[in-house]
C-alpha cells in the first residue's frame, strides 16, 4: 500500500519485543535505489538520535514495529 511520506512521521517506533524507541523524525532515502534505506528516530533523550535500516521495518500501519 502506498503513503505519502509526511504521514509517518511522528510515529511512535517500537521493538519487536515492545519495547519503546522513540518518535520518526526523518527518513533517509536511497536515490539510486529508489526506496527508502532508514529512519531517523529521535529517542527523546538529550536530542540523541537513532537510524534503523529500513530493512528492520516489520510493520509500519500506526506506529513502526522494527528488529534490532
Amino acid at each position: 500500500m502506498a503513503r505519502k511520506i509526511s504521514e509517518l512521521y511522528d510515529m511512535q517506533v517500537y521493538t519487536s519485543d515492545g519495547q519503546y524507541i522513540g518518535v520518526t523524525e526523518d527518513f533517509v532515502f536511497d536515490d539510486v535505489e529508489g526506496k527508502l534505506a532508514a529512519l531517523v528516530v529521535s529517542t527523546g533523550r538529550r536530542g540523541e538520535k537513532r537510524t534503523i535500516p529500513y530493512d528492520s521495518v516489520k510493520a509500519c500501519k500506526d506506529i513502526y514495529i522494527v528488529q534490532v
